[in-house]
C-alpha cells in the first residue's frame, strides 16, 4: 500500500505504482524516507519532504555533481507547492551506524579528506551564482551566533558570550588561510553508507561552501560512541590525504566544531525542534560541547 504522503504523486510518478514493498527508513514531521522494492526486483530510495526537499535536489545539481563528489544518483524529482518527492539510487544496505567497525570510521575520515580536496580543486566548475548562493561567510556565522544569543533561552548564556569575544579573529584567520570547500554539515554515521569500494556520504540537504572542518569534528565525536578509535587515529588518517600539520589541523577541527555547533543551535532554536521530535533535549549537550571547544581554544592560544 502506497504511504499517504505519496498519494498526490501517483499520476506524476508512474514508478510509485510499480512498488511491491515499502520499508520505512525515517519518518519526521516534514520528511519520510523509504527503501522500496520494485516488481522488477530492483530497489530504490524514495524520499518525501516539505519545502526543504527542493533544496536537496538543488544541492546535488549545483554543488555535489559539479564538484564531482561521490553521491547517490537521482533518477527523478517532482515538486508540488508544499512538498516534493525524490527517487534515488539505493547505494548501500548498511550505514556506519549499523556497522560501526573501526576500519569504516577510518575510511570515512579519509573519504572526507578526499572529498574536501576534490571540492576545492573543482570549485571553478561551479557557477558564480551558485557559489554566492551556497557560501556561508565568516560574518554569517557571527550573525548566527548573535541570533542565537537573542533567543529567549540563551540570551545570557555565559559560554556563547565568551565564544563571541574570541571567535571573530579565529574566523578571520580561517577564511584567510584555508580555501573554501564543501561542508556536508551532517557527516554522521547514519549518513555514511558502506560500499565495497569505500564510504559514500548521503543526505546532502544541509550542504554549503565554507573553509571550516565541522564535518571532521562530528565524525570524531561519533567515533567515541561507536568504537575504541581515538581522536588521534582519526586525525592521523585525515592527514595522510591532506599533508596538513597536526597543530593546524587540530585548530581547524576546533573552529569547525564551533561553526557546526553555532549553525545547529540556531537551526534548533528557530524551527528545528518542531521538525525533529525531542530535539530540544539536544541543546544542553551541544552547549557543553561549545564550552569544551572554547576551553581547548583558549588553552591552545595561551600556549
Amino acid at each position: 500500500m502506497i504511504p499517504i504522503c505519496f498519494s498526490a504523486y501517483c499520476t506524476m510518478i508512474p514508478l510509485l505504482n510499480e512498488v511491491s514493498e515499502w520499508s520505512l527508513l525515517r519518518k519526521w514531521a516534514l520528511s519520510e524516507v523509504y527503501r522500496v522494492k520494485l516488481r522488477t526486483g530492483e530497489s530504490r530510495i524514495i524520499k518525501w519532504g516539505g519545502s526543504e526537499m527542493a533544496r536537496e535536489v538543488e544541492v546535488y545539481q549545483k554543488l555535489v555533481n559539479p564538484l564531482q563528489i561521490k553521491a547517490p544518483h537521482i533518477f527523478e524529482f517532482i515538486q508540488l507547492k508544499d512538498s516534493g518527492v525524490m527517487i534515488m539510487e539505493d547505494a548501500g544496505i548498511r550505514n556506519l551506524e549499523q556497522q560501526p567497525e573501526p576500519e569504516y570510521f577510518l575510511e570515512a575520515s579519509r573519504e572526507l579528506a578526499r572529498l574536501r580536496v576534490r571540492a576545492t580543486a573543482n570549485l571553478k566548475k561551479v557557477s558564480r551564482k551558485s557559489i554566492e548562493a551556497y557560501s556561508v561567510s565568516k560574518n554569517e556565522f557571527l550573525q548566527l551566533l548573535d541570533d542565537t544569543l537573542s533567543s529567549d533561552n540563551l540570551d545570557t548564556n555565559r559560554v556563547l558570550l565568551q565564544v563571541k569575544r574570541v571567535l571573530p579573529r579565529h574566523l578571520d584567520q580561517l577564511y584567510q588561510m584555508v580555501p573554501a570547500s564543501l561542508v556536508h554539515h551532517d557527516y554522521h554515521a547514519k549518513n555514511l553508507l558502506i560500499q565495497l569500494n569505500g564510504i559514500m556520504p548521503i543526505d546532502w540537504s544541509n550542504a554549503y561552501l565554507s573553509p571550516h572542518l565541522g564535518d571532521l569534528y562530528c565524525l570524531i565525536k561519533e567515533v567515541h560512541i561507536f568504537c575504541n578509535l581515538s581522536r588521534e587515529d582519526m586525525i592521523s588518517v585525515y592527514m595522510e590525504v591532506t599533508n596538513l600539520q597536526i597543530d593546524h589541523l587540530n585548530w581547524q577541527v576546533r573552529i569547525g566544531g564551533l561553526c557546526w555547533l553555532i549553525k545547529t543551535l540556531h537551526w534548533l532554536l528557530y524551527g528545528g525542534t518542531n521538525i525533529i521530535p525531542g530535539a530540544e533535549a539536544w541543546i544542553p549537550g551541544l552547549l557543553n560541547d561549545v564550552n569544551n571547544l572554547y576551553e581547548e581554544l583558549i588553552n591552545d592560544t595561551a600556549l
